[in-house]
């Protein structure tokens, strides 16, 4: 079973390898609520909006997941109780609740990069690249909360 975990993290690892070493010669800009790409190319605006995360991003962020935020809000993204390894115990706000639901991207980024230290959230910033978290928040978007909130709520474009 080991060898098994190990050859499905190398797998996933080298995909996400893949993924990032493409050049697709765009550039991204963010502003509030929305994301234009630009074709270096020519400078102008692309037509379509940002895309969602690709299966190998979501399978590298389930790895990120995984071996990362897991320990505390639970596999299934429902938090409760966790027992921190000073024998300290830490209640973890699940994904999968209206409040969470409603927190923007940007806000999840956010609060992922620089942690909370009234939740007892630590900080991940050095510890996750900025891709690492853009991709663990739409695996968290997709995996827990359906997608994300419904529409009119939240979801600000931090894609």
């Amino acid at each position: 079973m080991r060898y098994l975990k190990l050859f499905v993290l190398a797998a996933a690892a080298a995909l996400f390898a893949a993924a990032c070493a493409t050049n697709t010669n765009t550039n991204t800009a963010t502003g509030p609520g929305r994301t234009v790409t630009i074709n270096a190319n020519s400078g102008v605006p692309a037509a379509s909006p940002a895309p969602a995360a690709t299966p190998d991003e979501l399978a590298a962020a389930r790895i990120t997941y995984n071996t990362t935020c897991a320990k505390c809000h639970k596999e299934n993204g429902e938090g409760g109780v966790a027992d921190l390894d000073e024998g300290e115990k830490l209640k973890v706000p699940s994904f999968k609740v209206e409040h969470s639901i409603n927190h923007t991207d940007e806000q999840f980024v956010r609060k992922i990069t620089n942690g909370d230290k009234e939740e007892g959230m630590p900080a991940f910033k050095g510890r996750l690249t900025d891709e690492q978290i853009k991709h663990l928040v739409h695996y968290i978007r997709q995996e827990f909360q359906s997608g994300g909130p419904k529409a009119g709520q939240g979801h600000a474009g931090a894609h």
